[in-house]
């Protein structure tokens, strides 16, 4: 079940901060590419602003938590003005709890908002962090991100294909 969501929706910025602090979460770990804006641009989309402003707002801590080269990162994350740690080597632990000590969070009240499985719900199911995929918002910049992607949709179907469903639902609920 590491490759099992807590929660599947469209995009990181359907996530309800009031839901997300209903549910004891005082910190997010999101990724950058492809999560919070497309991997082939350097420009927040507006709806995404809003999120994280409504995050900030309900008290919700934010961390980017990215595998993304070091110069984007940074200069996105000063940009927008939420800490980021680039290169982080997600899905291992050390990359989780380097992102909780930033946060000052605890795994059981901290969740990450990611688009791929492998990285971002595997990362966050061994680090026991609630996990909660998004649909990508582009196939991938590079080769094998694509490929992935097509492996991560065989995944998905067949998880959706069992009886328990498509999300582990361990703590989230709609």
């Amino acid at each position: 079940m590491l490759l099992r969501p807590d929660l599947m929706v469209s995009a990181a910025h359907e996530v309800d901060p009031d839901m997300l602090s209903l549910q004891g979460i005082e910190g997010v770990l999101v990724d950058l590419d492809d999560t919070l804006l497309p991997s082939n641009s350097d420009r927040l989309a507006q709806p995404y602003r809003n999120w994280l402003d409504r995050l900030e707002a309900n008290g919700i801590g934010v961390v980017i938590l990215s595998n993304g080269e070091r110069g984007r990162v940074t200069a996105l994350s000063d940009a927008l003005g939420v800490p980021a740690l680039p290169l982080v080597g997600k899905p291992f632990r050390f990359a989780f709890r380097r992102g909780l000590q930033l946060l000052g969070t605890q795994p059981q009240a901290t969740a990450m908002i990611g688009d791929q499985l492998f990285t971002d719900i595997l990362g966050a199911n061994l680090s026991g962090v609630h996990s909660i995929l998004v649909s990508p918002l582009t196939p991938g910049k590079l080769p094998h991100t694509r490929v992935v992607r097509h492996i991560e949709r065989w995944v998905l179907r067949a998880q959706q294909q069992r009886p328990e469903g498509g999300a582990r639902g361990r703590t989230f609920h709609r």
